[in-house]
């Protein structure tokens, strides 16, 4: 599903920069030194108490199933990439490749994540993406909603 999201954002003539995937324990933790030199933090948190980078061991890319896409000109993730056309088309489009826009803006109180516009998870059922995604949720609030 990964790679024909990426092909139909293509298609559409949009550029797409699969920046990260997995990542494992190892890369994870020197992901995780990395950021928080680069913020001045030694907890991942931002001045708000927001993750902007997970431990090694909490990080959804080590699952397997998280995935940063950036717009291929945004070679620094923040905020902006959400005026790309490829992060407009991306969060109209992910569901239906059974993806989500992971941590959205507004929602950094329930998921404890910064705003992340170029963070997507596979949650795997379309039907599934679309109900978090169509209703405004995050995964922590429809997983509450269905009672796990």
């Amino acid at each position: 599903p990964l790679m024909a999201m990426a092909q139909d954002c293509m298609d559409a003539g949009l550029q797409v920069y699969l920046s990260s995937g997995y990542r494992s324990y190892s890369e994870q933790s020197a992901n995780f030194i990395r950021v928080c030199n680069n913020n001045g933090v030694a907890d991942g948190k931002d001045a708000n108490g927001f993750y902007i980078t997970m431990p090694a061991g909490a990080s959804e890319h080590q699952s397997g199933l998280a995935v940063d896409i950036t717009d291929v000109y945004y070679p620094i993730k923040d905020s902006s990439l959400e005026n790309t056309e490829t992060f407009k088309w991306l969060k109209e489009h992910c569901t239906d490749y059974g993806f989500i826009l992971r941590f959205p803006k507004g929602k950094e109180d329930i998921t404890g994540v910064i705003y992340e516009a170029w963070h997507f998870r596979y949650v795997g059922d379309p039907d599934i993406a679309h109900a978090i995604m169509d209703n405004g949720l995050c995964l922590e609030e429809y997983l509450r909603q269905v009672g796990k």
